[in-house]
């Protein structure tokens, strides 16, 4: 074993231009795997977590919401929402519990009807605090003051744009009670907010202005639980919890089993595994060519050594070592190289066109940057294609050119 590590690398260091022509082959592509599969992994998983802030990891509404959810079906309420939220933030592993009211309004500056449709949002400071300004950020005047004596509302920055609002303007917003009758309010719009493609397409009030108009003084359509803990396991079994505290008449549902994502994620989830696919297709095929190239190169040197007196697999082990050796080595350069953009990418983003957001659909949070998700999976993941491709590349060529006989590998012009 020793003579074949021995030979091994000095095979790899007599002609150090190859090698490392080579070596560069694995380090370019490891380096560009790591920065892509990062990106990737980060666009979802930001998307999962924007997406859980918007509508909740957990949510608890009625079965009878929650079988005609489709048409928004305001009567069908949770009347009393204090008595659930007070049970729910006594579970062990809730973070916090807040009540939820969201519906459809037209919106127009003035006294006027408007025909631009928005999506009215109504709920706790705690829930505007945690989950809505913490992944945005105002572009002009300032958030929802508790008890003011005007009605007030802070616009979504798609939601301005539409209707041509601006700070310190008056809006109608036209909505309906939960017994289906009109219900108008004026409100002055006191802030402008932009964070991603759910944040902008909404509005906000407080949720005692949302609940005069729909008429529930005490209720509201859901209630969103956040636990202390975010992982999908945690927040499984949190959700058969609450499930059997809140007793019959309600639907508890974890964010992964809502129909949104039932339909949508394993679409992106083949999005992203055809992209990772393809990446690591085509860093796979660069190192194999380069790896083959240099092994088909040395053929007259297989015969030299069959010559010597070297056995076939010994012949073959030499070049797989070095093979491993180089794309080893190669990998872990590739490694670290890559690790420079995809941490960049992890704390600062890629930012592109906000007409771009404006286009997403407001049920799926799509922010302005874009970050990506370094982590050692990722790596290991990368280095591990790049050793195994390199040593594919040169175990296929080495195997063909020990079975010529000496004679004619050593006559072999490559």
């Amino acid at each position: 074993m020793m003579s074949l590590l021995t030979l091994a690398f000095r095979n790899a260091l007599r002609n150090g231009r190859r090698t490392l022509l080579t070596a560069a082959t694995v380090t370019i592509g490891t380096a560009f795997t790591v920065v892509t599969l990062s990106f990737l992994s980060g666009i979802m998983d930001t998307m999962a977590r924007d997406w859980t802030d918007a509508f909740g990891p957990i949510r608890v509404i009625t079965d009878a919401y929650a079988e005609q959810e489709r048409l928004q079906p305001l009567h069908e309420n949770l009347a009393e929402v204090e008595p659930l939220l007070e049970t729910t933030r006594q579970i062990d592993g809730v973070a916090r519990a807040v009540p939820m009211i969201r519906t459809g309004v037209l919106a127009a500056v003035g006294e006027e009807l408007g025909e631009d449709p928005a999506l009215l949002v109504g709920s706790s400071p705690e829930y505007y605090e945690h989950h809505v300004l913490a992944r945005s950020t105002l572009n002009g005047g300032r958030w929802l003051a508790e008890g003011a004596e005007d009605e007030e509302v802070v616009l979504g920055a798609r939601v301005a744009r539409d209707i041509g609002a601006q700070v310190g303007d008056e809006i109608l917003l036209m909505g309906t009670t939960q017994y289906g009758s009109m219900s108008p309010i004026s409100a002055d719009v006191v802030g402008i907010i932009t964070g991603n493609s759910t944040i902008d397409a909404q509005a906000y009030v407080t949720l005692e202005t949302i609940r005069w108009i729909v008429d529930l003084p005490d209720g509201a359509l859901e209630i969103l639980v956040f636990p202390e803990e975010n992982a999908d396991s945690q927040i499984a079994a949190l959700t058969q919890t609450i499930d059997a505290a809140v007793g019959e008449g309600y639907t508890v549902s974890p964010w992964f089993a809502r129909d949104v994502w039932l339909t949508g994620k394993p679409v992106m989830d083949a999005m992203e595994l055809g992209l990772g696919v393809a990446v690591i297709f085509v860093m796979a095929l660069a190192i194999f060519n380069t790896m083959t190239m240099s092994v088909l190169e040395r053929t007259n040197e297989i015969g030299v050594m069959r010559a010597m007196g070297q056995t076939r697999a010994g012949a073959v082990g030499s070049f797989l070592i070095e093979s491993l050796a180089i794309g080893l080595l190669g990998g872990i350069a590739g490694a670290a190289v890559g690790a420079v953009p995809a941490l960049y990418l992890e704390n600062n983003g890629m930012t592109y066109a906000q007409d771009l957001v404006d286009e997403m659909d407001a049920s799926m949070p799509i922010a302005s940057t874009l970050y990506g998700d370094f982590n050692m999976e990722i790596v290991l993941t990368a280095v591990t294609i790049g050793v195994i491709t390199a040593a594919i590349g040169a175990l296929l060529p080495a195997i063909r050119a020990a079975r010529i006989q000496p004679y004619e590998a050593m006559r072999a012009k490559r």
